[in-house]
């Protein structure tokens, strides 16, 4: 249905039987999540766009039909529990998650035009001129890349063979030089505007949870009820695992500094188990927030915190 970056992954091929999907949804949402939620199952396929535990927007495709919000949600509790699937969650920057929603549901300037009927040239000059915060997606029948754009400029790459976000545009261009390649671009309002909506506050994921359970077999909520208790329980092993990557986003910006300044506020609040408590959490990022300000001013530490917080939510929620 759509194809978005893959570069950060949190988890791959989970399966949706092992989860119970509404707790899912609400913890990426408590605990600030940023990046996108994927479920797949035959011939299905969601999507769930995050920007500081806001659910930005929700689409499905079921049989190529869509539906989005509440009705997306909808179908994707169906489809969990009739059909299981895997679950894929990705971590991103905020300005990646704009450029997720411009790809789900942003306004097309183009869409699918064969690019050498297009002055490229001429069309990127006016995504500059207009400060389009968005992507431009060049595409054949089995090759992809995106360039994504933020204020009219471009702030990464992106294409199907991809580990991570690039700098470098040369594999884009080499996908819309092949024959028969197509572009499309699609625009998206800023961050600050799409955070004024919230579809977790505006659906009752419980009754909806719910209902679908109504509509399936019986052996379905007995799994629903093992996946309840797999996803209350976290290992101490699963903690020391989580403590360690979130020790490693510090590090990348904060170079060593970062790390001590984790281990540094985890032993002083009693161990990895605290975090999992939602008011010793909050005080925990405080407290990095802090000391990151303290040992570089410079650095990017928003973006540094909100992707801790994702690693975390994320990682507690699956």
């Amino acid at each position: 249905m759509r194809f978005l970056p893959k570069a950060n992954p949190l988890y791959e091929k989970v399966s949706a039987g092992k989860v119970v999907m509404p707790e899912v949804l609400e913890k990426l949402g408590s605990g600030g999540f940023t990046g996108y939620l994927h479920h797949s199952a035959p011939e299905f396929d969601f999507y769930g766009v995050f920007a500081k535990g806001k659910l930005l927007c929700a689409i499905s495709s079921d049989a190529g039909r869509d539906k989005t919000g509440f009705e997306a949600i909808v179908l994707l509790f169906d489809k969990v529990l009739s059909a299981g699937g895997e679950i894929n969650v990705y971590r991103m920057t905020g300005d990646l998650a704009v450029c997720a929603y411009a790809l789900v549901l942003g306004s097309r300037l183009l869409d699918g035009e064969e690019v050498r009927q297009v002055d490229i040239k001429g069309v990127l000059a006016r995504l500059k001129g207009q400060d389009v915060n968005g992507v431009v997606r060049f595409y054949t029948l089995d090759r992809s890349a995106m360039i994504f754009y933020k204020d009219g400029l471009p702030i990464g790459f992106y294409h199907d063979g991809s580990s991570s976000i690039e700098s470098s545009p040369d594999e884009s261009r080499k996908i819309a030089a092949l024959p028969g390649a197509r572009v499309e671009i699609c625009s998206t309002r800023t961050l600050e505007e799409l955070l004024q909506y919230d579809l977790l506050q505006m659906v009752n994921l419980q009754k909806l949870w719910e209902s679908a359970q109504s509509r399936n077999v019986a052996p379905i909520a007995k799994q629903a009820v093992a996946a309840a208790v797999l996803t209350s329980t976290v290992s101490e092993e699963k903690l020391l695992e989580l403590v360690d990557d979130v020790s490693e986003v510090a590090s990348a910006y904060l170079s060593r500094a970062g790390r001590t300044i984790v281990e540094k506020r985890i032993k002083e609040m009693g161990g990895p188990s605290q975090l999992l408590d939602d008011a010793k959490r909050t005080l925990f990022f405080a407290q990095v927030e802090a000391d990151a300000i303290e040992a570089d001013s410079d650095a990017r530490i928003d973006e540094m915190i909100d992707l801790m917080k994702s690693e975390i939510v994320g990682r507690l929620a699956v």
